[in-house]
């Protein structure tokens, strides 16, 4: 009797059939349920089953049943949330990738921008400290002239002009002719003046013609005696070269679109005042030069020779003018000439 109970119990429990196979299903779907959803439908066949026999122990199996059912449910729907939870997450991943890289194209071009920026800054500093360099130069250069033309006037300030100005009367009374005492008379205040003015710092001559500027300009008329007179002046013309020897800082303080010059028409000199003017003229920074009606001769000389001309061009580096004019110059002269002139171009 009690074998015959258990046989139907083991029929009617649904975990064997009459042929050895099993009933249980274990695939699983694409909606993450399945495997629940198997387990759930193998609860449900057994409280099918049992439903014939209202025992107490099938009463607590149904009721166990209907327990695991509802965990299942809950459980189903949080496999559900978390589903939708991942699909969230991976949108949000996505987002985040997304914004990288957009932060880092925006950090590059940041970056780049930033780096043009400080390009463009140093740019304009080191424009404006080169500005500001060559004006500080310009500065001390200027501050420079004015202390070396402050340092001349300083040094001729005990000079005094050391050559006799005599009147025609006393020249006479020294043995000159009228012609010649006129001629030196005439000539010899000039040079004072002119050598005073440069002892001073100033130019003796200003021109209101043409391009302007300031400079020295002498202009002789025709001496009787050349020889008497030409020894006669040279007192004059040492303390005029002297004067014009130190010059120089007058010149460069003029401004560089005033012209400084230096003109002789029909200066008479002798040899020795010639090599005078000759040593002062060296280096000194006249614009233009000019002689003009220098009779110059082999054994006394009227006024500067080519020769000494050549030399003075040869050596200034601010030449921009030379006027000749009515002087001897000599086939051997013309390529030197020629060429200390190129050196100017």
């Amino acid at each position: 009797m009690n074998d015959n109970n258990s046989k139907k119990r083991k029929a009617n429990d649904g975990r064997a059939t009459t042929d050895g196979t099993h009933d249980v299903i274990t695939s699983n779907t694409n909606d993450g349920g399945g495997f629940l959803s198997s387990w759930f439908g193998y609860f449900s066949g057994q409280r099918d089953g049992a439903s014939s026999g209202p025992s107490r122990d099938e009463n607590n199996t149904s009721s166990q049943l209907d327990r695991m059912e509802q965990i299942m449910m809950r459980m189903e729907e949080k496999l559900a949330t978390v589903s939708s939870l991942e699909s969230q997450y991976e949108r949000l991943e996505a987002k985040c990738s997304s914004l990288e890289n957009m932060l880092n194209s925006t950090s590059n071009k940041i970056d780049c921008s930033h780096l043009h920026l400080e390009q463009k800054c140093c740019n304009s500093l080191e424009n404006k400290l080169d500005t500001k360099v060559d004006t500080m130069q310009v500065t001390l250069e200027r501050l420079l002239k004015r202390h070396e033309y402050n340092e001349m006037l300083i040094k001729n300030q005990s000079w005094e002009y050391s050559a006799a100005v005599d009147t025609t009367d006393e020249l006479i009374d020294n043995g000159y002719t009228d012609d010649e005492a006129e001629y030196i008379a005439e000539n010899a205040p000039d040079l004072e003046h002119i050598t005073t003015k440069m002892r001073r710092g100033e130019f003796p001559f200003e021109k209101t013609y043409g391009n302007g500027g300031k400079g020295i300009y002498v202009e002789m008329n025709e001496s009787p005696q050349r020889g008497v007179v030409n020894n006669a002046l040279f007192p004059h013309w040492k303390e005029f070269a002297a004067a014009l020897q130190q010059f120089a800082p007058a010149i460069n303080l003029l401004p560089d679109n005033c012209e400084s010059f230096f003109e002789f028409y029909y200066v008479q000199l002798n040899r020795d005042a010639m090599l005078l003017i000759k040593e002062a003229l060296i280096g000194n920074p006249f614009r233009k030069l000019a002689f003009v009606n220098n009779e110059n001769g082999e054994d006394d000389p009227a006024g500067m020779s080519v020769d000494a001309i050549v030399d003075i061009v040869e050596s200034s580096k601010h030449l921009r003018e030379l006027e000749i004019r009515r002087n001897r110059i000599g086939r051997d002269h013309i390529e030197r000439l020629c060429s200390a002139v190129h050196n100017h171009a």
